[in-house]
């Protein structure tokens, strides 16, 4: 369906840790030194995790998450806290320069993507449902981190953790006419037959290619929300009762 690009990473994800500190790591974004990054699972405690995978507490920032394309930038926080340190302003994405305080986003079947640049030291937590998908949250984030810090696309590096995969995203027709109307060049991103689907981790990879970003500077985890109930929460899966994932990156101290 989608053209073979060789220099494309293959899907990868490696489990760290144990209990409450088990957390996925994305082998391209473990590689970069003094980088931090996580995607929670099922059973994890987000600051515990965080605490575990730094060697020590560090502040995690969130947002109040309205599935849009509205990027935010981590202000210092004093005093240096632990555990969450929501600033609870609106948005889907948030941006975080320099050391000490983790940007995160939660999910339980949208895709988190996590966004690094070692020479400016910026990186970026995304929330990337469908509707963050149509609006282009990928591209907004992407670009403030080019206009606000100087992160040239061209270096950056992008992980894309566990979301709901093009095997079980079934949507309605006017999900996919959304899409269409918003970026005719997404078809390639939609799965043909009785129930259309969409792949969240093409389309988004394909919007950070548009945006500059290098295919070999993407990988995805590879890992469906809603097939690995031993692992993952899914809110396609499990209803209102579902958990939620946290998706987190910092630069270490």
């Amino acid at each position: 369906m989608h053209p073979v690009t060789t220099n494309r990473p293959d899907d990868a994800a490696t489990i760290r840790g144990s209990g409450p500190n088990r957390l996925i790591e994305v082998p391209i974004l473990a590689s970069i030194p003094g980088l931090l990054h996580g995607f929670t699972v099922k059973g994890s405690n987000t600051a515990s995790a965080i605490a575990g995978a730094a060697g020590g507490d560090m502040p995690l920032v969130t947002l109040r998450q309205v599935h849009g394309a509205v990027v935010r930038v981590i202000e210092p926080i004093e005093p240096p806290g632990r555990g969450v340190a929501a600033a609870r302003q609106e948005g889907d994405a948030l941006i975080v320069k320099g050391a000490g305080v983790a940007a995160g986003v939660w999910v339980a079947d949208c895709l988190p993507i996590l966004i690094c640049d070692d020479r400016t030291r910026t990186a970026a937590a995304v929330h990337a449902g469908w509707r963050g998908t149509v609006a282009g949250v990928v591209e907004a984030a992407i670009a403030l981190m080019r206009s606000r810090f100087g992160a040239e696309p061209s270096r950056l590096q992008l992980a894309m953790g566990p979301a709901i995969g093009p095997c079980c995203f079934e949507v309605g027709d006017e999900v996919v006419d959304a899409l269409l109307r918003a970026r005719p060049e997404a078809a390639a991103s939609i799965v043909p037959g009785a129930k259309k689907r969409i792949d969240l981790v093409e389309e988004n990879r394909r919007q950070a290619r548009a945006a500059g970003v290098p295919d070999e500077a993407m990988q995805a985890s590879g890992l469906c929300t809603r097939c690995r109930p031993d692992l993952l929460e899914s809110y396609r899966r499990e209803g209102p009762g579902a958990g939620r994932m946290a998706g987190f990156i910092a630069w270490r101290n």
